[in-house]
This record gives C-alpha cells, sequence and structure tokens, in this order.
C-alpha cells in the first residue's frame, strides 16, 4: 500500500521526469557518484562513499537493489565477492552498506581519471537515493545592517525542515539530508576595520573561544558529575570518527577541533576532552592511552571516570549510578562487555567484547590541557567572511599520506578586495613600498619605482584549504612589470605570476598548489605581494582592482545555523569606534514532505509502571513509514544526557531490549522517549516523556573467599539498598571479568564454552573451592554473586572474587607401598586471565593465560614430578620404608607461587 508520502514523492518525481522528457515507465532516477568520494582499495576495487538511499547486502542479507552506471551502461555482475572485485574486477560491485560501494569499472581502469561518468539508481521503491534535491524550495535572504558594538534581531523560517530534524549523528558520520542554511555573510561596508564580528544564533554556537565552548557545553550543570555529563554529551553530538587529517596537535586544541575540523580520531577527542575536564576544574583528568585506543578520563571527588567521546560510551558502576575508570574496566571487562559502543545508530544489540579488550593493566596515560586558539579575526574595508554548510571538495591535511576527504565537513571563503586609496592602503597594507597615485584611466595606484610592491598580510582563524587571486592590472609602457607571490613569513616568496607589458592585463590565479595545504603546519597565515614595477618616470604600472578568495575549513555544525520558527540572533564585535557591517542569511525552506508522528503511547513499559524483570523491554507501536527510530533513557525528564550508551539508540525496529541483567535499580525513575525517522533521513517530534521504576534487588555486596586450610568459602552481604533478597545464585570461572551464564555459550576468544553457573542458596556462604569438589564451576579462580528477590527477579552480577593462584587445592595421596607406583596429581587453580588487544597478530586474545610449572622442592629419589602436569609418581623400594617429607612448589610465568607440604608413609 503507497502511503501519502508515497504518492506525492512519485507525483513530484513524474513530473520532473515528464518535464525533462523521461520516461517514467523506463528510466530509473539516476545519481552521479562524484570522483572525489571514490578511494581506490586493493587490486580493482575501489570503494565509493555516499547515501545510497537504502541499506547494502551486509545489514539486509543481499537485499540492495542499487545498480551501477558506466557511461550510461550497466555494470555487473551485483554482489559479487570482494575479493572477485578485487582480482577480477570486470565491473563487478557490491553494496554493501548504505554509504559504502565496492565496485571495478568494465575495463579495470580509475574511475577517477578514466573520464567516465559513474552513477546509480535502484529499484527499489523505498530508495531515498538522491535525498530530498527531488522536491521544490523557496530561498530566502534576510539582510541586517550593523553599526553598534552589540545588536540583536529576529529571523522567521519557515517550511518543515531544518537541521535539527534532518541530521543523524552516528559513531562515524554525520549524516545531513536537508541543510536549509546556505550562506552567512559579514561584510565589511564601512571605511574602519571590524575587530571580531561574532554570531550567535538562538543561544548555540558561541565556541568563538575556549572559555566560552566551555560555558556553553555545561551551562545548566549544576554538580560536577553534571558537567562531566555535558561535556561528554556535547563533544559527542558535535563530532563523528574518522580518520584524521593530522598526526600532530593541530586538532587538539578544542576550539579547533569543534570549529575548524568536526572530526576526530579517538586521541583527538581524548586530548581535547582532557583539556575541557582540566580547565572546568577537574584537576588530575589524563588521557589514557590504551592498547588500540585513547580516550580522556574526568577526575571527579577522588576518582577517575573514562567519559568515551569518540566511541560513544561510558561504563557505570555495578551499583548504575557513576561512570567507573579505565583501571576498574581493566581489572573486570564486564563493566565494558554490558555497555553498548560505537552507537547510536546501530542494527542490533551487540556486547562490547572488542572494546574491553583494549583496557589492560599496562596502559599508560598523559596529560593534556592544550587551549589558545581562537576564532578571531578582523574584516578590513572591502572584506568579508562567507560561512557555508557545503563544501567544494578541499581540505587541509599534515601530509599526502594523511590527505582523504572527510566523509562530513565544510568550506567557507573570506575574500578581500582591498580599497586601494593611499589613505587605506597606508591603514590596511602590511607594507607599501614605491606605491603612488594611478597614472591610467583605470588605474587605481601605480608603482613609483622597477621595485614597487604592496603587501596584504592574510591572517586566519580557520586553515586555509585553496584559494584564488584576481588582479587587473593597467601598463603605459611594454616595460612595465607586473607579479604576484605568497609568502608564508614574509620573508621567503614564491612566485605565483609574471608579466610584462602595456594595455589592459588581467592575472586569475589559483592559490591551491602554493599554499601547499596537505603539507604541514595548518596554513593560519599567508602574505600576498603585489609587484608594480615602473619600466620609466611615468609610473606606468598601474592596479585597477584586486580580489583575493581564501578558502577554509569550517566544521558546519559550529555555524550560527537558523532553524524552524522564530530565530534569536545576537551580535557582537570587539571594534572600538564606528562600524559599519552587513550581514546577509540566505536559506532555503521546504514543506514538500511531512515529518513522521511519534508513537502516541508505549506498549511497554506503560507509563508510570512499576516493572519487575530483569530484562526490560521497550515496545512502541511501529509508525507508518518509519525506517528507524531514536529511543533515549534518560534519568532526567530533559533528556540532557542518556541514563547509559545502550539506551540512546537509533534502531530499525520498535523493540529494544539490552540482554543483561543489572542494568537498572531500585529507587529510581526512569525517562524514556522516542522519534520516528523515515527513508530521507528526516526525524519527527519527540513522543511525551514516558517513565517506569524498576523493582529488584541490587547487587550484593563485600563479596570475598574466605580461607580454611585448602577450602575456601565464599561469602557475601545483601546490599543494604533495595528490597531483600530471598536466594542468592553463584557463578565460577578461570576468565578475569567473566559474563555469568546458565546455558553454554560462545566466548569472544575460546569458542564454545560450557555454563558457569555453580549454585543457588539461600545462605550467603557456600565452599567453592575443596579437594573434593567436582561440579565443572567449582575450584575456579573468580566467582560472582546474583541476588534474586522474592518476585524471582535477578539484579545483576556482582563484583568478582579472586582467589590465590596459583594455589594446590588438590589433596594429597600420603601413602606408598613398597614395589608398586605412587601417582598423586597436583591441581592447582590457574587464571587464563582476559582478552587484550594487542599490536601483533593475533591482536585479540587471551595472552595472559598461566602457565604452571611443577617442581619437587623436597622428596625422596624415588620420587619424580612432571614439571608440566604436575603429577607426581615414582615406585619406592624395599629400603624406602618409611615416613618421608615432600614439598611441591608451583609457579607460573607472572611469578606466582605457591606450594604443599606432606609426608608419604611408605609400606
Amino acid at each position: 500500500m503507497l502511503t501519502q508520502l508515497d504518492m506525492r514523492v512519485i507525483v513530484v518525481l513524474s513530473l520532473t521526469l515528464v518535464a525533462l522528457g523521461v520516461s517514467v515507465a523506463d528510466e530509473l532516477l539516476r545519481v552521479t557518484i562524484p570522483a572525489n568520494s571514490i578511494r581506490q582499495e586493493n587490486g580493482f576495487c575501489y570503494i565509493a562513499t555516499m547515501d545510497f538511499g537504502e541499506e547494502g547486502d551486509k545489514a539486509t542479507g543481499s537485499q540492495s537493489q542499487l545498480q551501477v552506471f558506466e557511461d550510461g551502461k550497466p555494470l555487473g555482475p551485483g554482489k559479487s565477492l570482494h575479493q572477485a572485485i578485487r582480482d577480477e574486477g570486470g565491473g563487478r560491485f557490491s553494496h554493501w552498506t548504505r554509504e559504502g560501494l565496492y565496485f571495478s569499472t568494465s575495463d579495470n581502469s580509475d574511475p577517477r581519471t578514466n573520464g567516465r561518468s559513474y552513477e546509480v539508481a535502484s529499484t527499489n521503491p523505498q530508495s531515498s537515493l538522491g535525498g530530498l534535491a527531488r522536491f521544490p524550495v523557496s530561498e530566502h535572504r534576510h539582510v541586517e545592517q550593523i553599526t553598534a558594538t552589540t545588536h540583536e534581531y529576529g529571523i522567521a523560517m519557515g517550511g518543515a525542515l531544518d537541521m535539527e530534524n534532518t541530521t543523524t549523528v552516528a559513531c562515524s558520520n554525520y549524516q545531513v539530508v536537508f541543510q536549509p542554511n546556505i550562506q552567512l555573510t559579514l561584510e565589511n561596508v564601512g571605511d574602519t576595520p571590524v575587530a571580531n564580528p561574532r554570531l550567535v544564533t538562538n543561544d548555540r554556537g558561541n565556541w568563538y573561544t575556549f572559555d566560552s565552548l566551555l560555558e556553553e557545553f555545561t551551562r545548566g550543570a549544576t554538580t560536577d558529575q553534571e558537567r562531566v555529563y555535558f561535556i561528554w554529551q556535547n563533544m559527542r553530538q558535535n563530532l563523528y570518527h574518522s580518520s584524521p587529517l593530522f598526526a600532530n596537535n593541530e586538532p587538539h586544541d578544542p576550539v579547533k577541533l569543534f570549529n575548524v575540523y568536526g572530526l576526530n580520531l579517538c586521541d583527538d577527542a581524548g586530548n581535547a576532552g582532557c583539556s575541557l575536564f582540566i580547565h572546568s576544574g577537574f584537576k588530575g583528568s589524563q588521557n589514557r592511552a590504551l592498547h588500540g585506543h585513547v580516550q580522556c578520563e574526568a577526575f571527579i571527588d577522588g576518582s577517575l571516570q573514562f567519559m568515551d567521546v569518540d566511541m560513544d560510551a561510558f561504563y557505570l558502576d555495578y551499583e548504575n549510578e557513576r561512570p567507573v575508570s579505565g583501571d576498574a574496566v581493566a581489572r573486570d571487562h564486564h563493566l565494558a562487555r554490558r555497555e553498548l559502543n560505537y552507537g547510536p545508530v546501530v542494527d542490533k544489540w551487540t556486547d562490547s567484547e572488542g572494546p574491553a579488550a583494549l583496557f589492560g593493566p599496562d596502559d599508560g596515560a598523559a596529560y593534556p590541557d592544550l587551549r589558545g586558539h581562537e576564532i578571531a579575526y578582523t574584516l578590513r574595508p572591502g572584506e568579508r567572511a562567507q560561512f557555508r554548510w557545503d563544501t567544494i571538495g578541499k581540505f587541509n591535511a599534515e601530509s599526502s599520506e594523511w590527505a582523504h576527504k572527510p566523509l562530513y565537513f565544510g568550506n567557507s571563503k573570506f575574500i578581500y578586495e582591498p580599497k586601494l586609496t593611499p589613505e587605506r592602503i597606508g591603514a590596511d597594507a602590511l607594507n607599501a613600498a614605491d606605491i603612488g597615485t594611478a597614472t591610467a584611466d583605470r588605474g587605481a595606484i601605480s608603482g613609483l619605482s622597477a621595485d614597487a610592491a604592496l603587501v596584504y598580510e592574510m591572517k586566519l582563524a580557520y586553515p586555509a584549504c585553496g584559494g584564488a587571486v584576481r588582479a587587473d592590472f593597467v601598463g603605459l609602457d611594454a616595460a612595465d612589470r607586473f607579479s604576484l607571490a605568497l609568502s608564508f613569513d614574509g620573508e621567503t616568496w614564491k612566485p605565483l605570476w609574471e608579466h610584462q607589458g602595456e594595455g589592459a592585463i588581467t592575472a586569475d590565479i589559483s592559490l591551491d598548489e602554493a599554499l601547499d595545504v596537505q603539507n604541514k603546519p595548518a596554513k593560519y597565515l599567508y602574505y600576498l605581494r603585489v609587484g608594480l614595477g615602473s619600466a620609466t618616470a611615468a609610473h606606468g604600472a598601474n592596479l585597477a582592482s584586486l580580489h583575493i578568495e581564501t578558502d577554509v575549513m569550517a566544521a558546519p555544525v559550529s555555524l550560527p545555523r537558523l532553524r524552524l520558527g522564530e530565530n534569536r540572533v545576537v551580535y557582537t564585535d570587539a571594534t572600538e569606534g564606528p562600524r559599519q557591517l552587513r550581514i546577509t542569511h540566505e536559506w532555503q525552506e521546504c514543506d514538500a514532505v511531512t515529518p513522521l508522528p511519534p508513537p502516541e503511547a508505549p506498549t511497554a513499559p506503560l507509563d508510570g509502571a512499576a516493572v519487575a524483570a530483569g530484562l526490560v523491554e521497550y515496545s512502541w507501536p511501529a509508525v507508518e513509514g518509519a525506517t528507524r527510530y531514536h529511543l533515549q533513557v534518560s534519568r532526567r525528564q530533559d533528556f540532557k544526557y542518556p541514563y547509559r550508551p545502550g539506551l540512546d539508540v537509533i534502531i530499525p525496529t520498535s523493540t529494544w531490549v539490552v540482554p543483561h541483567t543489572g542494568i537498572y535499580s531500585p529507587d529510581e525513575t526512569y525517562y524514556w522517549r522516542v522519534r520516528s525517522r523515515d527513508r530521507y533521513g528526516i526525524w519527527g517530534e519527540w513522543s511525551e516523556p514516558w517513565h517506569f521504576t524498576w523493582v529488584g534487588p541490587r547487587v550484593p555486596v563485600n563479596v570475598r573467599l574466605e580461607q580454611t586450610g585448602q577450602t575456601f568459602t565464599l561469602r557475601w552481604e545483601p546490599n543494604p539498598r533495595g528490597p531483600r533478597p530471598v536466594r542468592y545464585e553463584v557463578y565460577g570461572s578461570d576468565e578475569k571479568g567473566f559474563p555469568i551464564k546458565k546455558e553454554s555459550y560462545k566466548n569472544y576468544n575460546l569458542g564454545e564454552m560450557p555454563p558457569n553457573f555453580l549454585a543457588e542458596t539461600i545462605e550467603m556462604a557456600i565452599v567453592v573451592i575443596d579437594h573434593g569438589a567436582e561440579h565443572p564451576a567449582m575450584n575456579r579462580v573468580h566467582y560472582r554473586v546474583v541476588a534474586i528477590d522474592a518476585d524471582g527477579t535477578p539484579s545483576g552480577p556482582s563484583d568478582y572474587a579472586e582467589a590465590p593462584h596459583p594455589f594446590i587445592y588438590s589433596e594429597p595421596l600420603t601413602g606408598a607401598t613398597a614395589g608398586r607406583e605412587y601417582r598423586y596429581q597436583v591441581r592447582s587453580l590457574t587464571s587464563v586471565g582476559d582478552v587484550q588487544h594487542h599490536y601483533e597478530k593475533p591482536y585479540d586474545q587471551f595472552w595472559d593465560v598461566e602457565r604452571n610449572t611443577y617442581a619437587l622442592a623436597t622428596g625422596p629419589q624415588w620420587l619424580t614430578i612432571d614439571a608440566e602436569t604436575g603429577l607426581l609418581s615414582g615406585t619406592p623400594a624395599a629400603a624406602d620404608k618409611g615416613n618421608a617429607p615432600v614439598r611441591i612448589e608451583v609457579s607460573n610465568q607472572f611469578e606466582g607461587k605457591a606450594g604443599q607440604e606432606f609426608e608419604i608413609r611408605v609400606e
């Protein structure tokens, strides 16, 4: 059945195609693959990255209906194996993810340079290929004249779409399907410089300085813990994970990271986050260096909290109250395993086994507090800043090795057309050597010598990533010389253009190559020299006009954008004296699509419900036309930050459950809400907040092992808070930080594993290590306890208790008979450790599995022990009758040691 939206799309598209003379029955909408979105993978395989309008074969089980065309001719076969694309090519392709197309050309040439066009189309009626470009828009403009140091005004934006309801922030991309903001121009139309012109719309985006950015990120926080959460949330909402453009500190300054780049690798977010925490008053905060990851930890109330901006995660303690430190996760990987990483856009729940493996006892730390950059610039008379929310494909980088086109970034532009009058040249130019009045009708100024030159300083708040110069000259003599040159220090000059002659002369020069923007350092300053070498006393080398453009990287998310409805715009500057600035807002409005409504009421949990269940399932009626839903759960009614990462998810289904017990606490109110996204990526309004409470026990506390001889008893106490448990479950494993399992399960690295459930008891003590134990979950190194209340609701697993290891728990055989073989199998506790990530293959594995070595320290000559297995054996002779003292020692590669002493009586 076609929805009203489907019909409207078909009508609009049909009318468009008919107007173009295209047969709707025979033609599909084709969208060009931009050459700069293609990169080579391996062999004949290339990867194109863009929104292909539907999920790929990886998520749909090979249901993608995408087609690929080369100069209008179909390529194929589709759904090819990636290795076949690499090895054989020949037009094979695979639409693997929504934004990833693996493909080859028909003749295995490079699609970026072979001169052919590549397009995609889809036979999927639900495809959003081409996005919202197919729908009509109306363009609008607002002009504001500024004459005071502060100025406030309003702008109303209509339509149905803005950046807020058309953006999906994924871990590795910032997806904006409709950007109403086109261009914001700040133009100095007066005769005096304007210092630090700044706009803030709707109290958002005042990120021009470190202090103003930090103030906005922590605004409204009333406690230290809220400030930590607010910083983490604001950072992850305005960044996405991407391969870095720089390997150095360039993106580590928070002002640069958010205003210039808007993307990060883990160390970039970690360094910036650590700086924000430190300057927010959390002295002792650090940037933790894991094996394969780097991220910030806030030092609050005497302990660290690992706040992972890059992977959208933090890890709550077993009381579900506060984020824990990286050291806590390194000790107990289950704290990370039960959370979600790489959200919020996910297709299903995935335990964080891989992220947990990054934590280890050998992690390092640094204490970066970098700050200092400001978005501060001066607009001279004739200069304007054009801030845009799109890109022309230019970016800066440390070197060619680091140069890659990010998925989402922006290009803005600074344009300077100097006023070529003696007064303004004296005030605006850095240097004006031998410059005089014009000697030609169309000239503005002239050179008074053969070495006359004019130098302008281009000081930028955003790094240059390209540019252009256009200069109009007039020569009166054939020997008059004109030139353009660029410098980074004002001393060493790189020639750009030279000309000699008379008449009208125009230089139109690209600065892209000269600015060397894909080699470090990032270029925040350069100089342009205009040479006006007059050959005679007639001073014939004239400059008529000069136009300097500098392309810069400016993160679109940082710019002062308009949103639906009334917008409050506040302007400030630091100019002393008069100013005349013209601000022009240009935007587009679209009301051709109506966002989907939210679910009216939940299916579960019902609003106001008291939920007594180990696992809480969230569900709501499916919304017609919805392809994804955003579920948020928070302890706050304003949803300023999520309760935990696994409960802030963008999912394809109308149900969600975190498959771990113990992630809720009694005596706590949980608020939740849902919104719907259509196939174009447009979000509807949030539902009304619903709430519920959870009824169940908290985790047992003071879980410990008490030793009596060779026997260990596990003891614990009920949590003093929450409902009183009526019974307990006990689990045991040799894996450090193990998950509790009643059924066999697949271990992240060891494969199929047996259950580790030991017993259920109403007591608060149980023997777990003993020579006579037969249960497979006994005589293990680590133990956890789960509390269960009268309704059968379980808590989560407790912190684990750890037995000494090695430790010999077997009972020795103390009698032997002369002439007969004696055998005693020594058994010791042995830990397999936990999965750790190393940089060498096989990367993730149990690197710390203990290898015990047995030795016979004291014993008769007839007795020996197998060093590997611990089998003590031998055959005594008649002469060996009597008592023989024995001491067995066991050690491992981590300097762990244990022993056992006894006597063997030979008869």
